[in-house]
């Protein structure tokens, strides 16, 4: 219940209080506070207050009682504001109170609304487990960032900013980018904002967690790993896909010369054709009940593959898997592996996206060391088939048939011999 405190004929609500200060001029000014438990060891800071007959001042009094404190900050409706003696604060949360007020009456277009319409939506529910994680984590991101903004006044330089801000962590900041881009973008048609500003921003460099597995690493993976975690790194060297989609890769029977893989993250089918490598691996594998080709060390197929990640990370975590860790090593590296195989024995950026159920423009990004080395290569092809057009003629004069090495002794060169160098020392 209101307290019936007065000031004049104005009414107080429950913990406004008023304060006459008098001046040297014998002037007195009044102000007004909201101070939760005056006057108990429980009590709150006081905040200052609009004048009671002022237009603010009913909002202000409803914004104080929602408010929450702990560890010494202010919070609205979950949402952190500045300290209540900071200019900032009023702003801030009568921004968060109008969001609100706008979510009962169903007309909310924050991002808080945004975000929950998203995620309640079939376009968010159909993505793979693991692209849902990686976006939850981003959208706890977006709610501190922007929770009671309006998606519709988001700039392509606010969006920069933000990513710009997770640069320490670059795999953090793009898919924190990739996150927010899709989130506009399913937000435009349904009238967030009239357009995605995301889609202009940039990448932060190094965003790739991943490198290709070198040879050393396959030499690690077959001494010390257990059959039922080599077989899926194996399959997805001859098959590109991704670690979910090879959990789920049925066995193909003997007389077929394909695999059928369902990819979760696009929903599509591809059947990728069996390397006689491949086969070799996959008739090693054990024949069981299920129809499954991977499975755990009880002979039962992943039910999901966080339990494979689970064994994973146990086996990444020992002693002979240090290298792995040291140099970043993970299970997606081996996607890249497949490309710039496939790419390296001369196949097309259309073929390799059919085997790997990939764009060829990823096909194009995955692949940038091979044309690297590829034009490289056939640079040094040119330069060797043309050389006698640019040669050095001192560098082939008979003279420096013998030329020897300088060495130094003392403080001067000399083109004695390497054994002279020797006898001083």
């Amino acid at each position: 219940m209101a307290r019936s405190g007065k000031s004049g004929m104005v009414e107080l609500p429950r913990h406004v209080h008023r304060i006459t200060k008098r001046r040297k001029d014998g002037k007195e000014t009044v102000y007004t506070f909201y101070t939760r438990n005056r006057n108990t060891p429980a009590a709150l800071p006081s905040i200052a207050l609009p004048e009671p007959l002022s237009k603010e001042f009913p909002q202000a009094v409803e914004i104080c009682a929602l408010l929450e404190r702990a560890n010494d900050r202010w919070f609205l409706m979950g949402a952190e504001l500045p300290d209540h003696r900071d200019k900032a604060f009023w702003p801030a949360a009568i921004k968060i109170h109008a969001a609100a007020q706008r979510r009962l009456h169903d007309d909310a277009k924050d991002f808080t609304a945004l975000i929950d319409g998203f995620h309640d939506h079939e376009a968010f529910k159909t993505l793979a487990a693991s692209t849902r994680r990686g976006y939850e984590a981003s959208a706890q991101l977006v709610k501190a960032a922007w929770a009671f903004d309006l998606p519709a006044e988001l700039t392509t330089v606010d969006a920069q900013q933000a990513i710009d801000s997770l640069g320490d962590t670059p795999a953090s900041a793009n898919q924190f980018r990739a996150y927010l881009s899709r989130l506009m973008a399913w937000g435009v048609p349904r009238g967030f904002s009239a357009a995605n500003p995301v889609q202009f921003t940039e990448k932060i460099p190094g965003g790739e967690p991943w490198s290709p597995w070198p040879e050393w690493a396959w030499q690690i993976l077959v001494e010390h790993a257990p059959f039922n975690l080599l077989l899926p790194a194996i399959s997805a060297l001859f098959t590109g896909q991704r670690q979910g989609d090879v959990l789920l890769m049925k066995r193909p029977r003997d007389s077929e010369n394909t695999i059928e893989v369902r990819a979760q993250k696009t929903k599509s089918t591809v059947w990728v054709p069996v390397h006689s490598a491949y086969r070799q691996w996959i008739d090693k594998a054990p024949r069981g009940d299920v129809v499954q080709l991977h499975v755990g060390v009880k002979g039962l197929p992943y039910e999901t593959t966080d339990g494979f990640r689970a064994d994973w990370q146990r086996l990444m975590n020992t002693e002979p898997f240090k290298p792995f860790r040291e140099n970043r090593l993970v299970f997606h590296g081996i996607r890249k592996n497949a490309v710039i195989n496939l790419l390296e024995v001369g196949c097309t950026e259309t073929q390799v996206g059919a085997i790997c159920n990939m764009s060829e423009e990823m096909v194009r990004h995955y692949g940038r060391e091979v044309s690297v080395r590829a034009l490289a290569r056939d640079g040094m092809k040119l330069l060797e088939s043309r050389y006698a057009e640019v040669r050095q003629p001192a560098l082939e004069q008979e003279q420096n048939a013998n030329w020897k090495p300088s060495v130094r002794i003392g403080n001067r060169w000399t083109r004695d011999t390497l054994a002279a160098q020797r006898k001083k020392e």
